[in-house]
């Protein structure tokens, strides 16, 4: 089921944390709401990344396959949270996919189109600078996740 999205779950997001309302409806005529059940894929490493993904409710594991020599590693590396942006590539060149996003469970999403969404920041400055700000946050606690989830992982594989 799709729904319109208001601006008050806009306000429960930390990717728009600093706008206002007005703000917030400029980008909520972009966004649409999906349920996906437990275990479906929303997107897949590799492909172009063409929707910005916000989770209304549930959980999010985000997944990358890594193969070193004959070890391979397949790793949640994050598991989205209620509020949390994903799928974040949409707006960052160079729009490839680097994880598998699967629902740990049924999880009600936000999604905006990219492309769309993009044409938005470029033509209202605050609203990218500030979206910009608060996804180098997360684009920053991501990097640190991931580092820290592979060296756990190439350190269990090389106990084996």
């Amino acid at each position: 089921m799709v729904d319109i999205v208001s601006t008050e779950v806009l306000k429960g997001f930390k990717l728009f944390t600093g706008l206002d309302e007005t703000e917030l409806a400029q980008i909520a005529t972009l966004c649409q709401e999906r349920t996906y059940e437990r275990d479906a894929i929303i997107f897949t490493a590799g492909g172009w990344a063409t929707d910005v993904y916000v989770l209304k409710s549930g959980r999010v594991g985000i997944q990358i396959e890594l193969v070193i020599y004959n070890l391979e590693i397949r790793a949640i590396i994050y598991t989205v949270e209620k509020g949390e942006v994903f799928g974040w590539s949409a707006i960052v060149p160079p729009h490839r996919l680097t994880a598998l996003a699967r629902c740990l469970e049924e999880a009600d999403v936000v999604v905006i189109n990219g492309t769309n969404f993009m044409n938005l920041l470029q033509k209202n400055n605050h609203i990218g600078y500030v979206v910009m700000k608060n996804l180098s946050l997360v684009i920053s606690s991501r990097l640190a996740a991931t580092t820290t989830t592979l060296c756990h992982e190439i350190q269990k594989l090389l106990k084996k």
